[in-house]
């Protein structure tokens, strides 16, 4: 009975000409955005459920033709049910979602497993992703040009996604890696492809990854997600186009998609969908600098692609190079060790929110390494957002910790003292050298400075830099590096402001005339540092140049670098970026 009713309301579909729903529900209300949506299926599309604006036409007239998202489910099967309430909230924000699978289907194993067997209702076989593109973008497509279909001039079918969920995710992928110019993003949700054979290997190889045309994202869960792992390495792996990766680490393998409007996880797939079948610019920061603000709080942001970065040697010649790079399992440098070859990594904000003011950031690591990640590459990404250019110095480390055996002993060794006791300092060095002929080593990574300041200025005009408005930012010993580069700085390459992050001077301090502004963060509860922070603060006030310190308590925790995912504004951790520039605007070091 049900087939020979199916047949005539297919048989019906094609005489009269018109799409015909057969089905219509409401879930969640029909989601939180501005058009509420509906779940469907057609007789005149078979073994596909659409989730769309109830009021087509309305949509269309405010948003212009809606982008097409094709969705395929966990686990491959041909039901989209178990995640009606993700794809309706999609929906309602103007897009028309067309999910592989009939009608609520409750996923009966024997029934609903699709991707290794025909779909008799189609008789489309569901992991061949060209087909299943080219079925259901030929359909609508056809709808949109019927003056009598629901879908009457309503969609572009050269605007499309490419989503899913687990193994519907590697579906996705598949999709994305065909070359078909009408998808323009690829949407992974706690999928990714494994790094040997597994059960998925004939829909797609990890090498086939290279052949990806489009931005992807890939959404994952933390530990509890065993899918994690496989969106990870692809992440990176992929090195030729824009990719981001959206880690929620609160949840498993399930993550929000069941509920209320598709939770957290409906939420950044719609800004992704936004930002890229929309143009919309109001998620720029979140997925190019990882700016999260108040909206996507509990996830974690990271990406690569967007414009890769000039990296350019700081000398002329090579110099020999031994250095060792340790990344993490995505394929981001953490930290360097041994660098005697320095260069420089040149991130620049995109031109139209480019304010002219530049940063030269030297990362911290007690001269034997560079936490590159979290004192660099975290920082220059908020520092973009903001309109301001990052340059990275790589400066050269030395190979271990000092030789003992060269101190003099004449000098005594300098004692670790709390920050009620800075009035002890004679100067602001709250870590004097206590080799013999002084430290050739840490003279090293301040001419390095100093020829980065000079390449810097040399370069303005072409990086669209104000030369009068480039500064220094150091951490820990890159605090000391920049804050004594600054005391020897010749006048032409003097920084037109300097800010050290619990970075004391690393050498006697005597402040010159020309010296710039300075802006000072650390904790209290951080020995020796702490108190020399404080004695640079006084030099520099002595001097008669402004200065502003911010001294953070001592239960506020630890050390405080970039932008990284613990940064949260009402910590130090995230905190002093905004002091930060709230001192540049107030100083006009940057135009507001």
């Amino acid at each position: 009975m049900n087939r020979l009713f199916f047949t005539l309301a297919f048989a019906l579909c094609l005489f009269s000409g018109k799409a015909q729903t057969i089905h219509s529900e409401v879930i969640d209300g029909g989601g939180s955005g501005p058009y509420k949506a509906v779940m469907t299926d057609d007789a005149g599309l078979p073994g596909f459920t659409i989730y769309r604006p109830a009021n087509l036409q309305a949509a269309s007239q405010v948003e212009g033709a809606l982008p097409i998202v094709l969705f395929g489910n966990g686990g491959c099967y041909r039901s989209s049910y178990p995640y009606a309430k993700f794809l309706t909230e999609v929906a309602s924000h103007g897009y028309v979602a067309m999910a592989v699978g009939v009608w609520r289907n409750e996923q009966d194993p024997d029934e609903a497993k699709i991707w290794e067997q025909d779909d008799e209702k189609s008789s489309l076989k569901t992991n061949d992703a060209k087909s299943l593109v080219n079925t259901a973008l030929k359909w609508i497509g056809q709808e949109n040009k019927k003056p009598q279909s629901n879908y009457y001039q309503t969609v572009n079918t050269d605007n499309v996604a490419a989503v899913g969920y687990s193994c519907g995710g590697v579906q996705a992928l598949v999709m994305g890696t065909l070359g078909d110019k009408r998808i323009k993003t690829v949407v992974g949700m706690n999928t990714g492809i494994f790094k040997e054979e597994g059960p998925l290997s004939g829909m797609i190889r990890k090498a086939d990854l290279q052949k990806l045309t489009t931005p992807i994202i890939y959404m994952v869960g933390g530990e509890a997600d065993d899918a994690a792992p496989n969106g990870r390495d692809d992440f990176r792996v992929i090195n030729h186009v824009p990719v981001v990766l959206a880690t929620y680490p609160s949840v498993g393998h399930l993550a929000t998609y069941q509920d209320y409007q598709g939770g957290a996880f409906a939420q950044m797939a719609t800004a992704w969908l936004d930002y890229q079948l929309k143009g919309d610019k109001r998620y720029e920061n979140l997925f190019r600098y990882s700016d999260k603000g108040n909206d996507f709080k509990g996830w974690e942001i990271t990406q690569k692609g967007f414009g890769k970065p000039l990296v350019m040697r700081l000398y002329n010649q090579a110099l020999p190079n031994d250095e060792i790079v340790k990344t993490n399992d995505i394929g981001e440098v953490v930290n360097y060790e041994k660098v005697t070859d320095p260069t420089l990594t040149v991130c620049l904000p995109d031109a139209d929110k480019a304010t002219g003011t530049a940063v030269i950031v030297c990362p911290g690591g007690a001269l034997i390494s560079l936490s590159w990640q979290s004192e660099f590459q975290d920082i220059a990404r908020w520092l973009n957002a903001r309109g301001i250019a990052a340059i990275g110095l790589k400066y050269r480390l030395r190979a271990g910790f000092p030789d003992m055996s060269k101190v003099d002993t004449t000098k005594g060794m300098p004692r670790r003292i709390t920050i009620t006791e800075f009035a002890d300092i004679k100067d602001a060095n709250a870590n004097p050298s206590v080799l013999k002929g002084g430290d050739p080593e840490i003279d090293n990574a301040l001419n390095d400075a100093a020829e980065a300041m000079k390449i810097v200025k040399a370069h303005a005009k072409e990086w669209g830099i104000d030369e009068h408005k480039i500064g220094y930012m150091g951490y820990s010993a890159g605090g000391g590096v920049v804050v004594n580069a600054t005391v020897k700085a010749t006048p032409e390459l003097m920084p037109a402001f300097l800010c050290t992050l619990y970075g004391p001077a690393l050498d006697d301090v005597k402040v010159p005339a020309g010296a710039p502004k300075l802006f000072i963060g650390v904790h209290a509860d951080h020995p020796s540092v702490a108190a020399g922070c404080l004695a640079l603060f006084m030099e520099w006030k002595k001097a008669g140049v402004d200065a502003e310190v911010h001294v953070y308590g001592d239960k506020t925790g630890g050390l405080f670098g970039g932008t990284g995912p613990t940064a949260d504004k009402n910590t130090p951790n995230g905190s002093w970026q905004e002091a930060f520039y709230s001192w540049l605007v107030a100083n006009e070091l940057i135009n507001n």
